[in-house]
């Protein structure tokens, strides 16, 4: 039987030879992870049977079988992050196999020089993501009640004719909507704009759908920054006067980090 290969990540070779990585079990719960050697890096590993972790066999497992799924994704999470607390860590994502050590070689091998600089780069430096949520009720209650734009709409409806009225007051609560979702949208933005000051770079992510939150209000922002260590401190400060700030108006702002570099890698 052959021996597959689990991928976690790439730490430097210097930091694995002063801090030797700890015991933890691989994705298959039986053995230990270890390292290979790339080039200045290590990869950090495990081996799996081939015939257990087959492509048919975890397309199967990550099919029908809920339960194992959240368990392998959980080990996986936890990993990364107990690597991400001894290592600078390039994580990979969940579910990394290559066939055999050659294999993992001839992929890394044309990005290694690459990778080595990322290292350096990421180095002392944290991912945080920030994740806004709005209830409506209260912000929609202001727009509709001095909103400028929405006065002057239903200025203008007043002086229609009767019939005409009707149908363009039937018309305001979409419009109210149109405007509630702009606000929304400029706030957001002025946090966004706000924070990545903090920040050696960012980005705007898809926001979730309310299936993948588990929260009644929708998600109206998702962000990351990623940041200096130094500068984290002064960013959790801005944070903190951005919540008070807004909670007034029904907004919640999601805060979490750090987490190790999964969006400024630039790695597939």
């Amino acid at each position: 039987m052959g021996e597959l290969i689990y991928l976690y990540g790439f730490i430097p070779e210097t930091e694995s030879k002063e801090n030797p990585l700890p015991e933890i079990k691989g994705f298959d719960g039986r053995g230990s992870i270890y390292t290979v050697s790339v080039g200045n890096m290590e990869a950090v590993v495990c081996g799996l049977d081939e015939t257990e972790f087959s492509e048919k066999a975890l397309q199967e497992k990550t099919e029908n079988d809920l339960e194992w799924l959240q368990q392998k994704a959980l080990h996986h999470h936890h990993t990364i992050m107990a690597l991400y607390k001894m290592y600078t860590l390039i994580p990979l994502k969940f579910c990394t196999i290559y066939k055999n050590e050659e294999r993992l070689y001839q992929t890394v091998e044309p990005k290694k020089n690459q990778m080595e600089e990322m290292l350096a780069q990421i180095k002392g430096r944290e991912e945080w993501n920030l994740k806004i949520y709005c209830e409506d009720t209260q912000l929609k209650e202001d727009i509709s009640s001095h909103s400028p734009i929405v006065e002057a709409k239903k200025k203008e409806i007043s002086q229609l004719s009767p019939g005409r009225r009707y149908f363009e007051r039937k018309k305001i609560d979409s419009f109210v909507d149109e405007e509630l979702d702009k606000e929304k949208n400029r706030i957001c933005e002025e946090v966004h704009r706000q924070m990545k000051q903090f920040a050696i770079d960012a980005a705007v992510k898809k926001n979730w759908s309310k299936e993948m939150t588990g929260r009644k209000e929708n998600m109206c922002w998702n962000s990351i920054y990623f940041l200096e260590k130094s500068q984290v401190d002064f960013f959790l400060e801005e944070m903190k006067q951005k919540e008070k700030s807004l909670d007034i108006k029904g907004f919640t702002l999601e805060l979490t980090g750090p987490w190790p570099a999964y969006h400024f890698t630039g790695l597939k």
